[in-house]
């Protein structure tokens, strides 16, 4: 790997850290990045390349079963910054559509009609970078 292949590759990563709300998955892209610029380490060069590919326009995918990938950093992994950028853009479809529905008439009568929705869990969890389908839910819900 070229050495600005590198900077571009711990570009993307810190990039990422920097907004990254999750403390434990930023030290931990900030950490494989040091170590990448400190020598020859191959092994965290091919891990912050699958956590951050080249082409910047990859993203984990929204499917009919939702956002499903392992819990990572990363924008093809799930993570606290992937979720609340998903909920940010749902929520944003949702009022957009609520209110073109509210407006054809279509809509409950009711002025205090607000859209709702419900947000689960399960069990599964990454503790070693703080990540769990729970604290998922809870920045949902924010």
């Amino acid at each position: 790997m070229s050495s600005s292949s590198v900077t571009d590759l711990a570009g993307r990563a810190l990039a990422w850290a920097a907004f990254d709300p999750n403390r434990t998955t930023a030290k931990y892209v900030i950490d494989l990045v040091e170590r990448v610029k400190s020598g020859d380490d191959e092994e965290a060069k091919a891990t912050l390349l699958a956590l951050f590919p080249d082409d910047i326009s990859r993203r984990i995918g929204f499917g009919t079963a939702g956002l499903r990938s392992a819990m990572k950093p990363g924008p093809l992994h799930m993570n606290d910054l992937v979720i609340v950028q998903a909920t940010q853009g749902l929520a944003r479809h949702v009022q957009v559509v609520w209110k073109q529905h509210k407006s054809s008439g279509e809509g409950s009568r009711r002025k205090d009609d607000k859209p709702l929705a419900v947000v689960g869990f399960d069990h599964r969890c990454e503790p070693e970078l703080g990540l769990s389908s729970r604290r998922f839910a809870m920045l949902t819900k924010l």
